[in-house]
């Protein structure tokens, strides 16, 4: 008995002593969460936040944590406080223990709706359909093993109940990731569409090669609604149809720390200027050699610059480097923007190492108008607002491109061709 009790207290030990060991490691990455935020999160003010008053009050909940998920969604709440995009905490491996639906939704109306469907999604063939209505949202992201039963009401009225298997969809983005084509009209006229998906490392080449086929139309459609986002390549696109000279600054704490109050147009007349930084290793270079602060420059593309009328399509999906073309194109060129405010998530961030096989990411550099505008995380705005409806989704209508076509035949006619 005596045996058997003293096996006992030695189990109870070693799991002790493991949770301990466990708690240990968190309290390890924990620091170095607070550390990498502290020595390279873009602004060193944190947007008037208290991150030492956040973290302290985050440091008492540590305690209760006995797992890596609760550890991961302690460090992303702790995140998420900055109030800014492109904060997230990532866990060890690349395996995530939840997933949601390998489609697209929207809120509309107040109600959640299928978009769009992955093609390679199993959700297709378990019956998921553009246009559903999905009834309880909560229900879409769970354990990754167990599929999603939902709910969902039909675009004709009628209630289902479907089992669909959880994925992950849409990243990597697709490729190419900048696609073309030209439609020759009985009017003679010609439309070019430009869909960019992603401004990637090897999206400048891509623009020019649109661009060799497109150059001729008489309008140009430009389509980054599911845009999420990228690198300053877009900059290369925005040099076809507005003026050379100063695209957007990007600022880090290194150059913010100089400045003793918010940023002013001023700030920004002496700043590195670089052109052709098309590349993520080209935009990090070039803030290290401007001590933090860079001035990312519009190209002059002489003869090959379109002159025709542009539309440029936006929408939810508009994030981070696309917000910055977008509101490129709608303060610097004369392109009509159509659709809704894009996703308010524009800034730089990069991913930091951390102990035990953990990450975080975290914006790192700001986003400036040459005007000394601050664009990080502001929604940008269409000229002409489109209003998405459940019987639109159901119908298969893209209102976006309807409206495009309409706007293009107005800017023609004022023009008089």
């Amino acid at each position: 008995m005596k045996r058997s009790a003293a096996s006992l207290l030695c189990i109870v030990s070693v799991l002790m002593g493991g949770h301990a060991a466990q708690a240990q490691d968190y309290v390890r990455v924990f620091e170095a969460v607070d550390r990498t935020v502290r020595e390279n999160f873009y602004d060193p003010h944190f947007g008037g936040r208290d991150w030492s008053a956040i973290v302290e009050r985050r440091r008492l909940e540590l305690a209760g944590v006995t797992s890596d998920a609760e550890f991961q969604r302690l460090g992303q709440a702790m995140l998420n406080e900055l109030g800014v995009s492109h904060v997230v905490m990532h866990a060890p491996g690349s395996s995530r223990p939840t997933m949601g639906l390998g489609a697209r939704w929207e809120l509309i109306d107040g109600r959640t709706i299928v978009v769009d469907i992955d093609p390679a999604s199993g959700a297709r063939a378990a019956g998921l359909r553009i246009g559903d209505h999905i009834l309880d949202p909560s229900m879409i992201r769970g354990p990754r093993q167990e599929p999603a039963r939902l709910e969902v009401e039909r675009c004709d009225g009628s209630v289902v109940q479907l089992a669909i298997p959880r994925e992950s969809a849409y990243w990597p983005p697709r490729e190419r990731t900048i696609s073309w084509s030209m439609l020759r009209r009985g009017d003679g006229r010609s439309v070019g569409y430009l869909r960019a998906d992603r401004f990637s490392d090897d999206a400048a080449e891509l623009i020019d090669a649109a661009m060799d086929t497109l150059g001729a139309t008489d309008g140009l459609i430009i389509d980054v609604r599911h845009n999420s986002g990228g690198n300053a390549s877009a900059l290369r696109l925005l040099g076809y149809f507005t003026d050379p000279g100063p695209g957007i600054a990007l600022l880090s704490r290194p150059f913010l720390e100089t400045l003793d109050g918010p940023v002013e147009a001023k700030d920004l007349t002496d700043i590195l200027r670089v052109s052709r930084a098309y590349t993520t290793e080209a935009i990090f270079e070039a803030v290290g050699e401007g001590d933090g602060a860079v001035m990312l420059m519009i190209e002059d593309l002489g003869e090959r610059r379109y002159r025709k009328p542009v539309v440029v399509l936006i929408g939810p999906d508009t994030g981070s480097a696309a917000e910055g073309f977008a509101w490129g194109a709608r303060e610097q060129t004369d392109a009509v923007l159509i659709g809704r405010e894009t996703a308010g998530a524009l800034l730089s961030s990069q991913s930091f190492d951390l102990p035990d096989g953990w990450r975080v990411t975290i914006p790192v550099h700001g986003n400036w108008g040459p005007d000394g505008r601050d664009f990080g995380d502001r929604k940008v705005p269409p000229h002409i607002a489109t209003t998405l409806t459940p019987d639109a989704v159901c119908r298969g209508d893209d209102l976006d491109l309807s409206q495009a076509t309409r706007t293009l035949e107005q800017l023609w006619r004022e023009a008089g061709s």
